[in-house]
């Protein structure tokens, strides 16, 4: 099961759990008190505290009951020596739930053992969670032993403490994936915990004068924050701390002084400072790498936009641009670094401008709009952009930054999503989109003057057979024709769109009467009446058209459209290459022949 699966856990899997925690706990005791010297008063390192804490972090404070069980077991499995320390088993699941609330309270970050402040925080809130549980273990061990004795007081504390920080990290790490050894390097790992092992034997199984060689593993410390992350500094703390009070105990080592009081705070001192001093060191390093990173990925960022980037210090001159930079303007890095934007300067703008613009930089840190610069090659252009002063903490300014594009490109890119959005692709003409537009403007045009408007429907006849006898390829082309003859047939003023297919409609206005429209009808049937050249074929066709007019037959969009697609369909019905304008009684079309295909169009 998963830490998460292990936090819902309920019925009969909890109890699973608590004696697995219990196990640990008791195991953890024993090696604690092996540790020990016969006449330690209390253990130098308890693990077991470490493990309560970072079960309750990992698991849930639902787990206690295990840390109280291990608690208890633990003295009686041990011997008659041990036995009375069931007695701090409220302590022990007191300090565990302390410690794991507080850390919870204080530490906001998803991966605590890689952020500094984290760490420190977390140190905090054990240290102040550990204080008063060793003065309930004082009080409990002096009521036993019928005196207090106030010098176990630091030893509890400081027993604790180190417990939980050299055995927490260790399983929050190991049960972690966000803390892994990187990939490829577990074999380091052992290698790594296997040379810690050794120079720590040597370290401190000398004599108690032999001098202080504990410095030499800082290096390994050192090479665990640069190659190891929080896995293997864990690891090899846990391992350095052990192996320091496995020979302290014995009378071995640099830690060893005459009392023994005085040699186990010493020893309990640096179990605190390697845990301690491996964390932040490997925190400082993940924050380091994670600065550069981000660097990285700015940089990257930077090199990669389109738009042109310019960076000055505070004097203006020029420290550092991007590719884009060059593409635009045709100035190389090593041309412009050192030089000031001046050397873009278009002379279209008088001193007045640049003035407004720093005032504006300077007043409100920041200033956009439009500018004439000049290119290398002398070609004067327009560009969009915008300026942002860089301070420090205290306000200063360190630098500008200058961001800008070509408007000329980004125009022509906006003109062309534009005419994505309302113009045919195969043909330029207006589509369906723009052709319900310039409608609707047309008819508020109309109201609003009393002119008549007329709307012509156009369907191709013979198309399709065109389209299959000679290719899609040529059926394009052809359309593309017939779009061109249709611009010349009307007046600039006038409309020409494409519905789809082999559908046109054309917008007429300010006409002086109906026979306007049929002028139109007429010049087009006459230029279809002309076979087309289209990919040295020559190519006949023909064209029936509708006719409505405003207002006589419709007031809005949909019935002018309706009933100009009506009319034409009546002219396919009268034999195909004509018009015919609409009339009340066609509409009866649409129910008899229409809706059932009885003319095929093409």
């Amino acid at each position: 099961m998963t830490a998460h699966s292990i936090k819902q856990a309920r019925g009969a899997w909890l109890p699973v759990w608590w004696l697995a925690v219990a196990a640990g706990y008791a195991a953890l005791a024993a090696l604690s008190l092996a540790l020990a010297t016969p006449v330690a008063v209390v253990p130098p390192l308890w693990l077991p505290a470490g493990f309560a804490v970072a079960a309750i972090l990992r698991l849930g404070y639902a787990v206690w009951p295990g840390i109280a069980l291990g608690a208890v077991l633990a003295p009686l499995l041990l011997g008659p020596v041990a036995a009375p320390l069931v007695w701090l088993a409220p302590g022990a699941v007191a300090e565990a739930v302390l410690a794991a609330w507080l850390i919870r309270r204080w530490v906001s970050s998803a991966q605590p053992l890689s952020h500094v402040n984290d760490i420190v925080r977390a140190i905090l809130a054990v240290s102040l969670a550990t204080l008063p549980v060793a003065l309930f273990d004082s009080m409990v061990r002096g009521s036993l032993n019928g005196a207090l004795d106030w010098p176990v007081v630091p030893a509890c504390w400081l027993g604790n403490l180190a417990g939980i920080l050299l055995f927490a990290p260790f399983v929050l790490a190991w049960t972690n994936t966000a803390y892994a050894v990187p990939a490829g390097r577990g074999a380091e790992l052992a290698l790594m915990a296997l040379l810690v092992l050794l120079v720590s034997q040597w370290v401190f199984s000398g004599a108690p004068a032999g001098g202080s060689r504990e410095f030499v593993l800082l290096a390994f410390f050192i090479w665990a924050a640069l190659r190891l992350e929080v896995r293997g500094m864990s690891t090899l703390t846990l391992l350095t701390g052990l192996v320091a009070a496995y020979y302290t105990g014995r009378g071995f080592g640099p830690l060893v002084t005459p009392s023994v009081l005085v040699t186990q705070l010493t020893l309990q001192g640096f179990a605190v400072l390697g845990p301690v001093t491996g964390l932040i060191l490997i925190a400082a390093t993940h924050e380091r790498r994670m600065v550069q990173e981000a660097l990285q990925l700015a940089a990257k960022v930077i090199d990669n936009t389109p738009d042109g980037v310019m960076i000055t210090d505070a004097d203006r001159h020029i420290r550092s641009i991007n590719p884009a930079f060059t593409t635009t303007t045709g100035y190389s890095e090593a041309e412009v670094l050192g030089q000031t934007p001046r050397l873009l300067a278009s002379g279209r703008h008088d001193a007045a401008f640049y003035q407004e613009m720093w005032r504006e930089i300077t007043q409100h840190g920041r200033w956009q709009g439009e500018i004439w610069n000049r290119r290398k090659n002398g070609e004067i252009y327009l560009e969009w952009l915008n300026i942002v002063a860089i301070r420090d903490a205290q306000g200063r300014v360190l630098h500008y930054a200058g961001i800008f594009s070509d408007i000329v490109t980004q125009e022509h890119v906006r003109q062309r999503l534009h005419s994505l959005a309302y113009y045919d692709v195969l043909t330029d003409l207006p589509n369906r989109e723009l052709f319900h537009d310039r409608l609707y403007n047309a008819l508020v045009q109309a109201r609003r003057e009393q002119r008549i408007l007329a709307l012509l429907f156009l369907d191709v006849d013979r198309f399709k057979p065109v389209n299959d006898t000679h290719g899609h390829a040529v059926g394009d082309a052809l359309l593309r024709v017939i779009a061109d003859v249709l611009r010349l047939c009307v007046r600039e003023s006038d409309t020409v769109a494409r519905l789809g297919g082999d559908e046109f409609t054309i917008i007429l206005t300010s006409l002086a009467g109906p026979a306007d429209a049929v002028q139109v009808a007429d010049k087009i049937i006459a230029a279809f009446a002309r076979p087309f050249q289209v990919a040295g074929r020559q190519l006949s066709v023909g064209v029936s058209i509708g006719i409505a007019l405003f207002p006589t037959d419709g007031h809005d969009e949909a019935m002018l459209l309706r009933n100009a697609d009506v009319a034409m369909y009546a002219a396919k019905q009268a034999g195909r290459n004509n018009y015919q304008r609409f009339r009340p009684q066609m509409a009866a079309l649409l129910s008899t022949g229409r809706g059932r295909d009885a003319v095929q169009r093409g």
